[in-house]
């Protein structure tokens, strides 16, 4: 019967088309291949032939995973479909679980190419095939979903870069994108893949932008004041890491009231990402001194640890008796490693408020509260 296609028939077409026109390019024609096609191919290496099956899991709908066995090179590959094996029964036992387990997508799937390396050739030769799957395919139109077959050019990823450099939004950037290759699914990756691109490039880049002229500003006070301090590092990319910075004033207070030392990172991380700790404590006055600034990467251990160590080399190497933290446990083990002699205690308002968020049984709060003398 005649009419309007179907949305879905219609990207399912233009999917096929697009891979029967990339048949032809790279590792040859997936369409029509048997079994035996399959096993007689030769690859010139490894990567042809993993390229060969992801063209194979693209075209019929199933993602791909591999597994190698080594001696001095490469010698043996194993292609699998991504729903091969099964999750182990351990996992679904665990005590220390604190969130509901995915559901299981695998299968036990037994689909996979094998390949070897023919020495006397130097080739790679198909040594097993099977293709038949114990699942449902997915559909042409849906296979950019799955996760093996989410890649970003550097053609894209330029593109992507000159619609940000000219105010272009990123959903204004995909859809135009969307309109060039006919439907999203043959871009190649998702939108979500654009925001998380986008996203990272933005992150505190030492080039331009505000990271570059915070640490210009920083090492511009020093000149104009010799006590101020600053210490920062940077990724293996050119990524601002850590920051730390503390005027003369700071240092001065710190000489006098080093005994107890407040490390408080329980603010909120800013758009890049970046957490603030600040060092402080109460003077005689019951005012609060602040002794330093930081901006953190991550909380790991070697990230608290660093900034430690930047702390006591701006402080004249002069270690605090007491330090007081909200409990957690990368920065107790970097103040085991950087203050060994310092006595550690846990911030009373914090634990307060653990106490009074987590404690459902009243008697029970009101022994802790009053035990403790909270509040």
């Amino acid at each position: 019967m005649g009419g309007v296609p179907h949305v879905d028939d219609v990207v399912n077409t233009m999917c096929e088309v697009r891979f029967r026109e990339m048949d032809t390019v790279g590792c040859g024609v997936v369409t029509e291949l048997t079994k035996d096609d399959i096993l007689r191919k030769v690859f010139r290496s490894e990567d042809d032939a993993y390229e060969f099956y992801k063209k194979l899991g693209k075209f019929y709908g199933f993602g791909k995973t591999c597994t190698r066995m080594r001696k001095v090179i490469w010698f043996k590959e194993d292609f699998f479909c991504n729903r091969a094996g099964q999750r182990d029964k351990k996992h679904y036992n665990r005590v220390d679980r604190k969130r509901p387990y995915k559901l299981e997508t695998r299968t036990n799937c037994e689909a996979r190419m094998c390949v070897y390396l023919d020495k006397k050739s130097s080739l790679w030769r198909v040594k097993k095939v099977i293709l038949n799957h114990n699942h449902e395919m997915t559909h042409h139109g849906m296979v950019h979903l799955i996760l093996s077959f989410h890649s970003m050019t550097n053609a894209a990823k330029a593109q992507i870069d000159g619609f940000q450099g000219c105010g272009i939004s990123t959903s204004k950037t995909m859809r135009y994108m969307a309109e060039i290759f006919g439907v999203y699914s043959l871009i190649g990756f998702l939108k979500k893949d654009t925001y998380n691109y986008v996203d990272k490039r933005c992150r505190a880049k030492i080039v331009d932008g505000d990271a570059n002229t915070a640490t210009m500003y920083l090492e511009g006070k020093i000149d104009t004041d010799p006590t101020s301090m600053a210490r920062y590092n940077m990724t293996y990319n050119k990524i601002l890491a850590n920051l730390f910075w503390a005027d003369g004033g700071n240092g001065i207070d710190y000489q006098y009231f080093a005994d107890v030392l407040v490390f408080d990172s329980t603010y909120r991380k800013n758009k890049y990402k970046r957490l603030l700790v600040i060092f402080s404590r109460c003077n005689n006055h019951k005012q609060t001194c602040t002794f330093g600034f930081s901006l953190v990467l991550d909380e790991s251990i070697t990230k608290y640890t660093r900034l430690w160590e930047n702390f006591l080399e701006v402080m004249c190497s002069r270690q605090p008796s007491v330090v007081v933290t909200d409990g957690d446990n990368s920065i107790r083990e970097a103040i085991q490693a950087v203050f060994p002699n310092a006595t550690h205690r846990l911030c009373a308002w914090h634990f307060d408020k653990n106490v009074t968020s987590n404690v459902k049984d009243d008697n029970l709060l009101g022994f802790l509260i009053s035990g403790f003398m909270l509040i």
